[in-house]
């Protein structure tokens, strides 16, 4: 104890021999001209470094000067922070590696000086060359610290710098032993400061940030790019790690980039097609304002987005394809896929891959896109039509068959050939003939009528079969036009009512023969007088209505038909009496149970001596046909998952609210709502609950606004609202104010308490734009506001 040479005061001196007693290693270090020098060492620290003489030696004659340098770095740190500081390193010893935890508690006196630093070392491997399991990180993460390219500072949480890396000494123009011990925002530029401060508050809360700021480097600051990373220890946080980039030039080079940019998107923005630019690699480098009309995404959304998100798994293959097919052959490649539009429909583009190339070398490719898709609908549609035409042609029960301004037959259909025994051969030919020779003037009058441009429906005439056979036809005559409007023919049905015929005459004889032939239809056959009562309903109205046509024998032909239909019946019934074509009407009639269902009906006239003397009608069931063509309406205009309209109604009703505002002064309102963390909700709970969410999403919207209002989904979990013919924004805020409370409540899926955070944007119109698309665009911009926070809100735009 010979270099006690200072007068330390009672207290130390009487500390040293209960440190003699503690087990682990004990030093005392004293402030030795920049360096520290050993003043004590107990029995256990002697035995670290046997055979050395420990006591009054010097830090750098102790230990390598690697691990020297790094020992007087934490001893300055303690020194001049005044704070204990904890740290663990392993030393190379004469018995092995020894790796311990060491804390530092600097002395202080009571004039304020620190001279002293007492280190107690707690030992984390045996004395044998076998490491602790941590020690290899421990070596990782000092390795990453000191070779660090940038500049790495260790702060505790006094925002006191403990540990510097080179490299911060290099951008600070400052000596490590300079920077230990003083406050990290002392080297930042005074401009800085206030919104250095804010960040670190941040990043002691236990966030790591990142933010431009400059750093105080000799007679200029230096602009960095600083990323402040949180040390917890044992769940707490102990301090930060500062890490500084320099980015000046990195500045120049990307406001280089930016204007090279600029100048080449200006090429195209005007142009008709959307248009991508990729690299040699396939990466989107740019796109026009055309192909974000065409697709609905942003150029940072289609980078962000997988080609298998944007583009159908069939067609994923053949997009690569055809790209490196440009690359190595350096041609165009035309081809045709099929892409998701943000909305989320599917639309059909056709691209032209042109390769870039640029002093003989490939530097990219264009990719120049239209959108095909009404082209291809067209297509499709026509293909279909033709297609259903084909099978009704080949496959009607009804002669079928087409002649030309002429009259002259161009074709049969098979039923054509099997009710009059001729093959198409003949007809086209003129072998044969179905026309009874007295009446061809009336088919010289049909011709010329369709050729005056008059359609003709349900036309009572008599042919004759190969046989000789009379047979009684309604004929119905369509134009055919060509691609100038001209008619060039038509297309014939004949219906062979030679039975009907038959049963009419009949039912002159015989009511009771009438009776027998209309019980085997399965189509409702009513004879009804001319003053409207009904005198026969056939058995098939108890199958198709549920209870039997007697109850109605005696009533008026329009006692059962819904009140908004019947006026169509009796216009078409009145219409026959007074010698008129007959015209089939679709109404509806009421079932037993109370609901309605849609009956075609026909009316026939009962003619007796030229004179109309009863009528009857032949109904048949088409409900299955109308809620197909209801349900074909409502796929268009109504989301199929949540039952609210879609985003094609949203924009139609917006439309018409705006052309309406603008006549009558008053306002439209648009609101835009958005679920927070939907995709948790997937991941966490499956798909059927992120649909049960969006359904009760939109349930709880709908229930919100006025029966005028149109709410509707747009994609996703987006919603939207139109309010049109609106008096002030009052009216829309109180509507969001009701669907903010209407969403505090969870969803209750599968034993699940699922909260449904939202967002809401408003815009007004034409407070805030002045045409759809903007006013759209102004909402979503006050949902992005809305959602930035972790609450349920509602943002105006403003």
């Amino acid at each position: 104890m010979t270099y006690f040479s200072r007068k330390m005061g009672q207290d130390i001196m009487g500390s040293t021999a209960l440190f003699d007693l503690v087990q682990d290693p004990v030093f005392l270090f004293e402030d030795d001209r920049g360096s520290f020098r050993t003043i004590y060492a107990n029995p256990p620290a002697l035995a670290l470094l046997p055979g050395q003489e420990l006591i009054g030696s010097r830090i750098e004659e102790l230990l390598l000067p690697e691990q020297s340098r790094k020992a007087l770095q934490y001893l300055h740190s303690a020194q001049s922070s005044q704070h204990s500081l904890a740290f663990i390193d392993t030393l190379k010893l004469p018995a092995g590696e020894y790796t311990g935890e060491t804390t530092l508690q600097p002395l202080v006196t009571e004039d304020g000086q620190c001279h002293y630093v007492l280190a107690t070392v707690k030992e984390m491997t045996s004395n044998s060359s076998e490491l602790f399991p941590a020690n290899m990180e421990l070596h990782k993460l000092d390795s990453l610290f000191s070779h660090n390219a940038d500049a790495l500072f260790e702060v505790d949480m006094q925002q006191v710098i403990v540990r510097a890396n080179k490299a911060a000494s290099r951008v600070t123009q400052q000596s490590e032993a300079q920077l230990l011990g003083h406050s990290f925002l002392s080297l930042v530029d005074g401009r800085f400061r206030e919104q250095a401060q804010s960040h670190i508050d941040q990043v002691l809360s236990g966030r790591a940030v990142e933010f431009e700021m400059a750093i105080e480097s000799g007679e200029e600051p230096v602009v960095v790019l600083t990323n402040l990373t949180p040390i917890v220890i044992d769940h707490s946080v102990t301090g930060f790690y500062a890490l500084a980039k320099i980015i000046a030039e990195q500045k120049q080079t990307e406001q280089r980039l930016q204007h090279d940019v600029q100048r080449y998107k200006s090429l195209f923005d005007n142009h008709p097609h959307g248009l991508f630019t990729f690299d040699q690699t396939g990466k989107l480098e740019s796109i026009t304002a055309a192909t974000e009309t065409i697709t609905g995404y942003t150029l940072q959304e289609l980078q962000d987005a997988a080609l298998e998100q944007l583009v159908l798994p069939a067609d994923t293959e053949k997009v690569r394809r055809h790209f490196y097919k440009t690359i190595h052959h350096q041609k165009s490649k035309r081809f045709e896929l099929v892409f998701r539009h943000k909305d989320g429909q599917l639309i059909d583009l056709q691209a032209i891959n042109i390769p870039i190339i640029v002093d003989g070398k490939l530097t990219g490719i264009h990719s120049i896109i239209t959108d095909v898709t009404e082209a291809n609908c067209a297509q499709k549609t026509l293909n279909e039509t033709i297609e259903m035409l084909e099978i009704f042609w080949e496959n009607s029960i009804d002669p079928i068959f087409s002649i030309d301004a002429k009259g002259d037959i161009l074709k049969v259909n098979p039923a054509f050939e099997k009710t009059f025994g001729f093959t198409e051969e003949e007809m086209v030919t003129g072998k044969g003939t179905i026309i009874p020779p007295d009446m061809r003037f009336d088919q010289n009058q049909i011709v010329e009528r369709i050729l005056n441009g008059e359609t003709v429906n349900s036309h009572d005439t008599l042919r004759i079969t190969k046989s000789g056979e009379p047979l009684n036809i309604i004929s119905s005559y369509s134009l055919v036009r060509d691609a100038n409007k001209q008619i060039i023919g038509s297309n014939i049905i004949y219906k062979n009512v030679t039975d009907l015929k038959k049963a009419e005459r009949e039912l002159q004889k015989s009511q009771e023969k009438y009776r027998l032939i209309t019980e085997s239809t399965f189509d409702i056959i009513t004879l009804i007088d001319l003053s409207g009562s009904i005198e026969y309903v056939s058995p098939a109205h108890e199958k198709i209505l549920g209870y039997s046509g007697d109850v109605h024998i005696g009533g008026s032909y329009t006692e059962n038909v819904h009140p908004d239909d019947a006026i169509r019946l009796i216009d078409s019934v009145t219409s026959l009496i007074n010698g008129k074509e007959p015209v089939t009407v679709e109404v509806r009639f009421v079932h037993q149970d109370g609901r309605y269902v849609w009956m075609e009906v026909s009316p026939t006239p009962v003619i007796a001596g030229d004179e109309v003397v009863q009528l009857f009608t032949i109904a048949r069931d088409i409900t299955e046909r109308r809620k197909l063509q209801s349900e074909i309406a409502r796929m268009a205009f109504y989301d199929h998952l949540s039952g609210i309209p879609n985003r094609r109604t949203f924009d139609d009703k917006l439309e018409q609210a705006i052309r309406q505002a603008d006549a009558s002064q008053k306002k439209v309102g648009v609101l835009m709502l958005d679920g927070r963390k939907f995709k948790k909700i997937n991941d966490q709970f499956g798909h059927d609950a992120g649909d049960a969410v969006i359904k009760e999403m939109a349930q709880r919207l709908a229930s919100c606004v006025r029966p005028v209002d149109t709410p509707a989904r747009l994609g996703g979990d987006e919603l939207g609202v139109v309010f049109p013919e609106l008096d002030s924004i009052e009216l829309a805020e109180e509507a969001a104010k009701r669907i903010l409370e209407a969403f505090e409540t969870p969803l209750l899926f599968n034993g699940f308490e699922i909260p449904i955070g939202i967002g809401i944007g408003l815009a007004i119109y034409p407070d805030h734009a002045d045409t759809e698309k903007q006013l759209i665009k102004c909402a979503d911009m006050a949902l992005y506001k809305a959602k930035e926070s972790n609450r349920n809100e509602y943002l105006i735009y403003r």
